[in-house]
């Protein structure tokens, strides 16, 4: 114990938290990144809470690798190494007392920037599932794995030069593995190899078994090295210490998804369907029940216009920025809880927009514009008002303005008879469901 209060004393372990706190906390409460945004905000949930911590060692984990290699470098650059080996304590130890005070360090800096946001989710009433107990785990195992790694290759390249080149290189390693993966440049396997975690699609979202299995192997495999090369007294040893990395990559590779959208699967505790009547919200918003509640009926009963009808109004798992949710159930209007039309609406508004192409998801996502984007939002608008027996124009803050083409589609539809119009809706509400044709064109010359 007194050696290893003495190595706390001397050595950076001291300012790991320090920096971890500075940096992470720095990112998470001043940085509008995605760890901000809705029910997938750090602060939301205790799965998210450790979530994002996890998503920030891309950039914290360089810190840690070059912090533990100017560690690992220590006796040789002081030129003490023949004198510790003519010391009846055998370096092994000595080797594990430094590893212990650096990883203890490193490890409390990662669990006291996690504990910052499970705080606030605690104090906030935010959701408790278990999905967060394997993030946690494989987010102390990378912290880990950099110190074994770094105090490592210090001591095997104990030059000026190495603390700041791993650094650099897992800070430029780790970024293009997650970036790449984010938009497929690079085989999802390969992507999955990287300290940061993918950034999920959306607050339901826990990775696959196969993926958390695999970075487990593969995290397993990187400290198991990192500390052969550190204990390591002959040259021999240390080659083996590629062992451990092969084997973390044949277990891992295999298990790892081969495409991006099977890394994640749905939390069914927080997926769970609480309702009132025929509209149901996710148990992850349970508290948005009595906002949706009567709007979802009243367009329940709106919808009743219609021949073919959706039969509940329910919460979708699926993140609002996907646009690959198709074909759609007819049976179910589904709302996302996330989705920029959603926010801050109740009331008649509320109505209005579950009403939004006839009850349908848009086929683009929000932030898409074009020529066949707009014409699909301001048929969606049309539909709307046609079923609340209203016209309202559209506030619009893009070029051109929507109204500019609602205005014309509306005064086409309630040109013909009741009857063509409610099949022109149908007509255009089905072609929402399948993201196929024109649904304006519909609405303003009729299914052809």
């Amino acid at each position: 114990m007194s050696a290893f209060r003495t190595e706390l004393r001397r050595t950076v372990a001291p300012w790991v938290p320090v920096v971890f706190l500075a940096v992470g906390l720095g990112l998470l409460l001043l940085s509008p990144g995605p760890w901000s945004h809705g029910s997938a905000a750090w602060d939301a949930t205790w799965l998210t809470a450790v979530r994002w911590s996890r998503y920030l060692l891309v950039l914290l984990w360089p810190i840690i690798v070059g912090a533990a290699a100017i560690q690992g470098m220590r006796d040789a650059r002081a030129g003490v190494s023949e004198l510790f080996q003519s010391t009846p304590r055998p370096a092994g130890q000595r080797a594990r007392t430094l590893a212990s005070a650096v990883g203890l360090a490193a490890v409390v800096g990662y669990l006291v920037l996690v504990a910052a946001g499970v705080g606030q989710v605690v104090a906030d009433g935010g959701m408790f599932t278990a999905a967060w107990m394997t993030q946690l785990l494989l987010g102390v195992l990378s912290v880990v794995a950099g110190v074994a790694l770094g105090l490592g290759l210090g001591r095997l390249l104990p030059y000026p030069i190495t603390a700041p080149a791993v650094a650099v290189v897992a800070l430029v390693g780790g970024l293009v593995l997650q970036a790449s993966g984010e938009t497929d440049r690079v085989p999802n396997p390969a992507a999955l190899l990287g300290i940061g975690q993918l950034v999920p699609r959306g607050p339901f979202d826990v990775p696959a078994p196969g993926v958390q299995i695999g970075q487990l192997c593969w995290l397993l495999g990187l400290s198991a090295a990192g500390f052969l090369l550190l204990l390591a007294s002959s040259a021999r040893i240390k080659a083996l210490a590629l062992l451990p990395v092969a084997a973390g990559l044949a277990v891992a590779l295999p298990l790892f998804p081969a495409a991006a959208e099977n890394n994640y699967i749905v939390d069914k505790a927080a997926a769970a369907l609480v309702c009132d009547g025929p509209v149901c919200v996710t148990r992850l918003h349970e508290d948005w029940l009595s906002t949706v509640a009567g709007p979802g009926k009243e367009a329940m009963r709106l919808l009743e216009k219609l021949p073919q009808r959706p039969g509940r109004v329910e919460e979708s798992t699926v993140s609002f920025g996907n646009t690959k949710v198709s074909p759609r159930d007819p049976s179910r209007l589904l709302m996302q809880r996330d989705s920029y039309a959603m926010y801050d609406k109740s009331g008649h508004s509320l109505t209005v927009t579950l009403l939004s192409g006839a009850g349908t998801l848009p086929c683009h996502a929000s932030s898409y514009t074009g020529e066949k984007n707009d014409r699909e939002d301001a048929a969606r608008w049309v539909m709307a008002q046609w079923l609340v027996g209203s016209y309202a124009p559209p506030r619009s803050y893009t070029e051109p303005p929507l109204q500019t083409r609602t205005d014309p589609a509306w005064s086409a539809l309630k040109a013909v008879p009741a009857a063509e119009q409610t099949a022109r809706v149908a007509a255009a509400r089905q072609l929402e469901l399948t993201c196929t044709g024109d649904p304006l064109k519909v609405l303003m010359e009729g299914a052809r």
